[in-house]
């Protein structure tokens, strides 16, 4: 998934010079599969722990394949945009589950090694993703190569993983399915991700984007009436934020974490190398492998210490370098060399690789194992809210720039604010307690 996600973003310039659509109009083609990823995951989850991991993670992987084959034959970037809302719905089967099966495959005192190990892998497939897109768009000169290349690696892996992958556990009499739970929560984050990319685009106060934030205000709120007052067996039991301080605030954790050191950063990095230090995009993406790498070569051994120490001080000092490579990043001014700005994203690297798979493992070890897929699905929602919000922080600094002197300061403000973001993590992540024990 890491790759297809990484792989989409370097062919959006050929789709739209191929389907002669307006830039602003293609971008939303990776903005649906993110809604789409966002607001199913934690229903996907919750039917996860009804109907069966394995059943539901298969199912994605098929759903998956099959519409990346469909976004290989799109004829314009409307027939994209749908296909990718379904490949983000699609995705979320896998999100939900990916986690969710690794701890429950796993004893609890391997179990951080191993989300180690599949974060890592994670991490690479970001990195290699522009890599191969660009290499497979250069080859075939056409940007639908990118889509058909993933057919066969989802079929294969949807084979394999009917094999290999252990049978559901079962835990006891099947639950009825929160249905209007469900549809008022999608419906309701849907709106509110529209919103924020809307308020990108079109302004904070259109027509459009007041529309979406206040429908969603409205579903979201319908939804948490529903789950406290009417659902016998809610979707999600907004109870367990009150009750549950590792779970809340491991996702908030998340979602300043992702907030303060994904998307957002990406942006201002691909701006600080091409705009003001005047090199190519190439040269951008080569430089950001100095975060990917690091941040695989720690997140295996971050997992395993925390199986031995726990996650709480592993999460706080990842933070803490997340926001000391901000800050460095943030001074570093106009006339920085590449070499200063691959060791900044080294640093960062080394922060996001120890707070990861531990505050996934403290998350995931919140809650009972038959709450495993809703622990999962919570977890991939808070991620994308906060590298939403990332972008959306570091669109409203970065309004009316140009490659002029001046951006440098803009760019360098950016980096400070995501720098406080990340601060924020750190006492979070500090004040979280000791790691629940399996129930």
């Amino acid at each position: 998934m890491t790759v297809d996600n990484s792989m989409l973003f370097i062919s959006v310039p050929q789709i739209a010079t191929a389907l002669k659509e307006d830039p602003a109009l293609v971008t939303w083609v990776p903005t649906a599969s993110l809604i789409g990823t966002t607001a199913f995951s934690i229903p996907f989850g919750r039917l996860s722990d009804v109907w069966g991991r394995k059943r539901l993670y298969l199912m994605g992987l098929v759903t998956v394949g099959v519409s990346a084959l469909l976004c290989g034959f799109a004829q314009n970037a409307y027939q994209l945009i749908g296909l990718r809302l379904l490949t983000g719905a699609s995705s979320a089967l896998i999100a939900a589950n990916a986690w969710a099966l690794i701890s429950e495959v796993f004893h609890s005192q391997e179990r951080g090694k191993a989300l180690g190990i599949n974060t890592a892998v994670g991490f690479l497939g970001l990195s290699l993703g522009p890599v191969i897109g660009g290499f497979l768009i250069t080859h075939f000169e056409t940007w639908r190569v990118t889509f058909f290349s993933l057919v066969p690696v989802y079929f294969i892996l949807s084979a394999l993983s009917y094999k290999w992958l252990p049978r559901a556990k079962t835990s006891g009499p099947r639950r009825p399915i929160d249905l209007p739970g469900s549809l008022s929560f999608i419906c309701g984050l849907a709106l509110l991700m529209l919103g924020l990319s809307f308020g990108r685009v079109s302004g904070w106060t259109s027509s459009y984007t007041l529309t979406f934030f206040i429908s969603s205000i409205f579903i979201l709120g319908l939804f948490g009436y529903l789950e406290l007052r009417v659902a016998i067996d809610p979707m999600l039991d907004l109870r367990t934020f009150s009750s549950n301080s590792q779970f809340t605030l491991g996702n908030i954790a998340t979602l300043l974490h992702y907030m303060s050191a994904h998307q957002g950063l990406t942006l201002l990095i691909a701006f600080y190398v091409q705009w003001v230090l005047n090199r190519s995009a190439a040269v951008a993406g080569i430089i950001t492998l100095a975060k990917f790498l690091t941040m695989a070569i720690f997140s295996p051994f971050s997992g395993w210490l925390s199986d031995r120490i726990g996650p709480r001080w592993l999460c706080a000092l990842g933070m803490a370098f997340v926001t000391a490579s901000l800050v460095l990043l943030g001074i570093m001014g106009p006339d920085a060399s590449l070499v200063n700005v691959f060791l900044r994203l080294s640093l960062l690297g080394i922060g996001i690789g120890l707070f990861a798979s531990p505050n996934i493992n403290s998350v995931l070890s919140s809650l009972s194992q038959d709450k495993l897929g809703t622990a999962s699905g919570t977890l991939g929602t808070f991620r994308s809210m906060g590298g939403t919000l990332g972008l959306v922080m570091i669109g409203i600094i970065l309004a009316g720039g140009t490659a002029e002197a001046g951006f440098a300061r803009q760019i360098g403000t950016g980096f400070i604010a995501l720098a406080i973001v990340a601060f924020l993590g750190v006492v979070v992540s500090a004040s979280r307690g000791k790691t629940a024990p399996d129930k």
